[in-house]
């Protein structure tokens, strides 16, 4: 249920020139960053009639950035272009408090990171598509689901108890594809598909807190014949 909408009118290409890659607010609601393919990375608080903003970092273009996620008050991750990550921390403005650049020799995707998530317990743990795309090694690409382009990845608290998984392993991730899979990936353990489609599955959410009850969004119409899912269907095959 959205209890608020805001709507602030902003000068153009104030906070970034182009579109928007990405947002993410804090838990708290308090502040939300910002990121594009200029470079630019904004944190934004938004008040009941004013935006207020600060440029925490400009590239000048020569590094995009397409997705970004809080991992605490103060500390986030971006990722962008050539599986990169970047961990940002307000305490240490100027750029990136660290980076990581990854170079697998197997790249069936563009490389574009498209999501990022991280468990509140692991906040300094990325989870992010690249890495269940079947081109990253260890204990995921054997049990490859999906070869295609991963448009968003959650983690998963409905199949596992993560508080009983031990912290040297990597926890279940839910994911979502170009080829239209929908899919809960566990290191060590075969994938198990919720829902194949013959149309790109572009997004999803989960409700916190009924877990079983996920929606997703559908890059087309999918007609009855082509196997369309229903409300039962769909929590069906989650549970």
């Amino acid at each position: 249920m959205i209890e608020r909408v805001w709507k602030v009118s902003v000068p153009k290409k104030t906070l970034h020139v182009g579109p928007i890659s990405c947002i993410d607010v804090q838990e708290n609601g308090s502040e939300c960053v910002s990121v594009g393919e200029d470079g630019r990375v904004n944190l934004v608080s938004v008040g009941n009639s004013n935006l207020s903003h600060r440029r925490f970092f400009n590239s000048n273009g020569l590094v995009s950035y397409t997705a970004a996620k809080w991992a605490s008050p103060m500390e986030f991750a971006t990722g962008g272009l050539g599986f990169s990550l970047q961990w940002w921390d307000q305490r240490k403005p100027g750029g990136p408090a660290s980076r990581f650049k990854g170079n697998w020799a197997h790249r069936t995707t563009s490389g574009v990171v498209h999501s990022i998530d991280i468990h509140p317990s692991r906040k300094h743990t990325c989870i992010q598509p690249i890495v269940l795309s079947g081109v990253a090694a260890g204990e995921f690409q054997s049990h490859s689901l999906s070869e295609s382009e991963i448009w968003e990845v959650q983690h998963d608290s409905y199949s596992s108890n993560i508080g009983n998984i031990s912290t040297s392993r990597v926890l279940p991730v839910m994911i979502c594809s170009e080829d239209g899979i929908l899919a809960v990936v566990e290191q060590g353990e075969e994938p198990v598909e919720l829902l194949a489609e013959p149309c790109a599955i572009n997004s999803f959410d989960v409700d916190r807190q009924n877990p079983s009850d996920v929606i997703c969004s559908l890059e087309s119409y999918c007609h009855l014949d082509e196997g369309i899912i229903s409300e039962t269907k769909m929590k069906n095959s989650v549970a």
